[in-house]
Parts: C-alpha cells; sequence; structure tokens
C-alpha cells in the first residue's frame, strides 16, 4: 500500500475521530486516502491557521487530538502563527504536511522554501514545536509518527509538525500498522518530593498574609477539584492567572479572582500585601506580573515566591523563588492538601478577611459599569451579560485586544473549564477562528467574545460553521476601532496612527462591515444591539436556536485602558526607558 493509505490506517487506528485543514496539491494523495476513512470526519477550515487554532481547541475541550493536513509553500507557511501560539499554550497539535517531491529539494521550485541550501520546512517550524521531522523513508513512516504523537502529549505538550514529501506520500510501504497505544508506554507525571511538600505547608503555616496562586498549569493538568480541596484545607485567599480565570469558581468565598494586568483590583492589592506566594503551574509571565516590574503587582522585597511547575526551566526564569519544585499541578495539590491535614486552618483568618474586605470593595466599584443602562454599551455591561447567558455546560472563547482585558475584569467565571483564552502568543482571532474545533469536539455550547478587528480577520470562518453545522456564536465588541493599539498610542505618545481607527476615506466617518449583512450572506442568523437591555435576549434566542449566530454590538468608546495604577505607572516608566534607548 502507499504511505499516505498506511497514514489513513493509522489515523483509524489511532482513534482519531475529526481532522482539520485545508485542501492542496501537496496533500492530494492524502486526501484521497481519506476519503476511504468515511468514520473520520475531514473539516476544511477556510484559512490553514484556522485550522490550527481548530485543533489547538478540539484537545483544549476534549483531550483528544485530531490532526492537521495543509499543504506545501504557503499552505505550511500560513499555520505558522497559530502553531507559535499553540507552543505558549502547551497544547498538543499534530501538524502533517505535504512536501515536494525529494529531487526538488533546493532547486527553488514553485511553492519551495529552501532558497537558502537545502533546507526544509522543518527548520521553520523547529523554534515554535516540540518536534519536527521530515519524511525520507517510507517504512519509517508509522514509527515517526507513532514518536511526533507521544512527543505531542508527554511531559509539557506541545505541537509537533511531520513533512512528508510528495513521492514519499505515493512509495508502498508494507506492514501492520502499530497503534500509538502500543508503542508508547505510561509516562507518569513528575511528582515532588514528600519532603518538600511538607515544607511548603510549614512555609505557609508559618507565613502571616499567604496566596495561593493557580496558573495553566492546573487546567492542563485537570486540577480544579485538587485546587478546591487545597484552598479550603490551607483557608487562604486564592487568585489565578490570565489562562486559569474560574478554576477556582469564582463565586468561592476564597477566591480573589484573576490576577494580571486587567484583572480584579482586589487580587493586585491581596498580591502586593503577601508575605508567600505559591504559584502552582503559573509562569509568572508579563501578563500577571505587569512585565516583571517590581511593585506594580508583586513587592519581590517582602514576597517570598515558591514555584511549582511540571517544566524545571520555568522555575525561577522570571522571578526569584525560595522554593521550586518540579511537579504535576494536581499531584502537587493533592499532596498539599494531604500535608496540611484537617479543613479549615482559621491561623490566616484575619489575612483572609481582610483580603474578602478587598473583593467586596471590588465588586462594588464595578456592579454601576456591569449594570450600566448608557448607550453605546458600556463594555462591562456587555461581558457581564454574557457571562450571565452562558448555560451551565457552555464555554466562553475570549479573543485578543480590548475584549480580553473586559472579560478578565467584569465577568465571573463560577465553572472550572468555562474559560478559554490564548494570551501566550496572544494572536488575534485564534478564538473567532478556533471556536469550530472546539464545537466539532464535544458540542458543547460555545461563544466567542470578540474585537472588530480580530472578526474582521477571520470572518469567514461563519462559513465553516454554516457548513459543518456547528452553532457557534460570535460577539462582536464594536469599536470601530483596535482599541487596545489607539488607547495605548494615545496613552505613550498623546495620539495615535490613523491605521488604529477604522475610517471610510471619501466621508470621514467610521466605518465597519454590516456584520448582521455578513452573517447573512454566509447563511448563519445575525443581530445588531444598540439597546443594552436588548443584549440579554438576543444572547438567549441564539444559543436555543443551535444555529451559527453574529451579534453585533456597538460599545462605548470613552471608555480609558483597564490598567490597574501601579502596572499603569510602571508601563509608563518602562516606555520611557525603550524611548530613550532609541
Amino acid at each position: 500500500m502507499r504511505v499516505v493509505d498506511a497514514i489513513a490506517q493509522w489515523f483509524e487506528v489511532a482513534g482519531f475521530k475529526h481532522y482539520f485543514g485545508y485542501a492542496g496539491g501537496a496533500v492530494w494523495p492524502f486526501l484521497d486516502a481519506l476519503t476511504d476513512k468515511p468514520d473520520i470526519e475531514g473539516i476544511q477550515a477556510k484559512h490553514e491557521s484556522h485550522a490550527v487554532h481548530m485543533a489547538d481547541l478540539y484537545h483544549r475541550v476534549s483531550g483528544r487530538i485530531a490532526p492537521v493536513i495543509v499543504s506545501k509553500g504557503p499552505g505550511l507557511l500560513n499555520a505558522v502563527g497559530a502553531c507559535a501560539s499553540a507552543m505558549h499554550e502547551s497544547s498538543p497539535v499534530l501538524i502533517i504536511a505535504g512536501g515536494s517531491t525529494t529531487h526538488f529539494l533546493g532547486k527553488a521550485g514553485m511553492q519551495e522554501i529552501y532558497y537558502h541550501g537545502f533546507e526544509d520546512a522543518t527548520s521553520i517550524f523547529r523554534p515554535i514545536c516540540k518536534g519536527t521531522w521530515m519524511l525520507v523513508r517510507p517504512d519509517t513512516t508509522i514509527e515517526i509518527l507513532n514518536y511526533a504523537l507521544k512527543t505531542a502529549t508527554s511531559g509539557r505538550p506541545g505541537p509537533v509538525f511531520v513533512e512528508v514529501p510528495y513521492d514519499i506520500q505515493l512509495a508502498q510501504v508494507e506492514g501492520e500498522i502499530e497503534a500509538p497505544s502500543g508503542r508508547a508506554p505510561h509516562l507518569s507525571r513528575p511528582r515532588a518530593d514528600a519532603g518538600n511538600v511538607e515544607r511548603i505547608a510549614r512555609m505557609i503555616a508559618e507565613a502571616e498574609r499567604p496566596l495561593l496562586l493557580a496558573g495553566g498549569g492546573v487546567v492542563r493538568s485537570g486540577a480544579a477539584a485538587a485546587l478546591k480541596t487545597a484552598a479550603e484545607k490551607l483557608n487562604i485567599p486564592t487568585a489565578t492567572t490570565l489562562p486559569a480565570k474560574g478554576m477556582l469558581p469564582e463565586d468561592h468565598p476564597l477566591s480573589i479572582g484573576t490576577l494580571g494586568r486587567s484583572g480584579f483590583v482586589c487580587a493586585a492589592r491581596a498580591s502586593r500585601e503577601a508575605d508567600l506566594v505559591i504559584g502552582v503551574g503559573a509562569r509568572f509571565s508579563d501578563n500577571h506580573t505587569a512585565n516583571w516590574r517590581k511593585g506594580s503587582i508583586y513587592d519581590v522585597s517582602q514576597t517570598k515566591i515558591v514555584q511549582v511547575d511540571l517544566d524545571y526551566q520555568e522555575v525561577g526564569r522570571n522571578f526569584p523563588v525560595e522554593l521550586g519544585l518540579v511537579s504535576d499541578a494536581k499531584l502537587f495539590l493533592e499532596d498539599l492538601a494531604a500535608a496540611v491535614g484537617g479543613p479549615g486552618n482559621k491561623r490566616h483568618q484575619g489575612w483572609l478577611e481582610r483580603t474578602q474586605g478587598f473583593r467586596a470593595e471590588w465588586e462594588e466599584e464595578i456592579r454601576p459599569l456591569q449594570t450600566a443602562t448608557s448607550t453605546p454599551t458600556h463594555p462591562a455591561r456587555l461581558v457581564h451579560e454574557v457571562g450571565r447567558a452562558l448555560p451551565k455546560d457552555g464555554r466562553v472563547y475570549v479573543d485578543i485586544g480590548d475584549v480580553t482585558q473586559y472579560a478578565e475584569a467584569y465577568m465571573k467565571i463560577c465553572t472550572p473549564g468555562a474559560w478559554q483564552i490564548s494570551p501566550g502568543m496572544a494572536e488575534m482571532g485564534w478564538a473567532s477562528s478556533g471556536i469550530p474545533g472546539a464545537l466539532a469536539a464535544d458540542g458543547r455550547p460555545g461563544i466567542v467574545l470578540v474585537g472588530d478587528g480580530a472578526f474582521n480577520m477571520t470572518s469567514q470562518v461563519v462559513a465553516s460553521a454554516v457548513e459543518y453545522d456547528l452553532p457557534a456564536i460570535w460577539v462582536i465588541l464594536n469599536n470601530y476601532e483596535l482599541g487596545i493599539e489607539r488607547k495605548g498610542m494615545e496613552r505613550s505618545y498623546s495620539r495615535s496612527h490613523p491605521w488604529c481607527h477604522f475610517v471610510r476615506k471619501d466621508t470621514g466617518k467610521p466605518y465597519n462591515p454590516d456584520y448582521v449583512a455578513l452573517a447573512h450572506a454566509y447563511g448563519a442568523e445575525g443581530a445588531r444591539i444598540d439597546d443594552p437591555a436588548a443584549l440579554a435576549p438576543a444572547l438567549e434566542q441564539a444559543f436555543a436556536s443551535r444555529r451559527p449566530w453574529v451579534i453585533d454590538v456597538p460599545i462605548d468608546l470613552s471608555v480609558g485602558q483597564l490598567l490597574h495604577q501601579g502596572h499603569r505607572s510602571c508601563l509608563s516608566r518602562q516606555m520611557g526607558e525603550v524611548l530613550s534607548e532609541l
């Protein structure tokens, strides 16, 4: 049989239910072979980057792998940004690319990218993948694919890339197709030694103002229950980073919400007063440390930091740590809870009550914004209504831009896993283009919060949702601009560039497409919401219809950028330093 027939059989024995991608001449043999596998559904995206985002979200919500198939040259290059995003988010995506016939390599033929000697596409993907391979021997095909899949899913997960030249695709191969489970033994997750776990328990007991911080590693290890148990036994305030928002339900009395640039002010206040922060699966990145500036989020002069991470390279990478441990987040939290013993430690009750006071003040401050009746709609009201309308089994997928900070600050997430975001690479359009993958995985209700700039990049994804009958909902925060860019430039330079605004040259008036008409053109439903009171009924109708929807909501342009005071001053200093160096 041909190599592509063997790969199609491997898809089958590996248990894949879906694959994503885009057709192209270099993958015709793949498509021909997969035509004989009707039980594995192929979903063709409208752009290769969409396909990778779909596979990324597919895994995040289901834990399963769906391969991505892309053609050579521009096809595989279109996947680069999305692959880097998956790498940032530790998402195991298997990308299989068609390639030129091997004897064409290095001859600068059509759609080749080999202009500097004998290079292959693996050199492009190597910095943004856990592993890259080019098949050169037909008899190693399944061995390499099994190893690639093992690499993607073991340790800290991440994307992998396999290039298959055209002549190798058509070559003959013999032998049984060995399933991935037959090759990869069960790999145990790393676990911190008991002595160090007990040491951390003692550090917490001896601290005056300890704070538990849950990061993306808690999400990836499925540690929501373990986090809740550990927090309750410790009885200390608990915050999350942006990717882990809601992993401790934000209506839980120990929750002080998300910690970061535009997170809950109460969480920032608590972190600055804390004398001990236990970060579990948190990278201490610029997102939740406000660019690593002293005193902005953490006061590193008085705060001891314990960092627990699956990847030893992350420990102490961005902040000096009192103690660093390599461990799976779930296992560590379970062990910490066991080391603490009985529930409800009262030693830190005064500190806990103080942070609960911070939270009460914060909630009182934002409530008028969440219920604002002004028009255009206040973004706090918009994201609040989306959170309220979300079904119990639903998920909200938050895109990048102004929408990120509004949702982080003003939306309450009370169900672990209901929140999905990709702040590492922070690629505009990732959620907008990726939601069909999540819906294909398990069909749970899904809604995207997306800015007009990101939606303009990815609106063709609505066609994918209609084509494959996937009831995605896009809520567009329409401000006729790249809001986060405009506000950032005005803060730094007291003016903004015309590119930050969407304005017609002939009229000088703000411009965006008619998103409702666009939705109808694709075959979806659409609505424009000019009155905030109409938003809740529109969301209810969209969820009930089980159809793709686009909901266009003009928002109040006067709302400033959400930066905590400490972060704002630090950012101004940082920008001044950058400018002085130019």
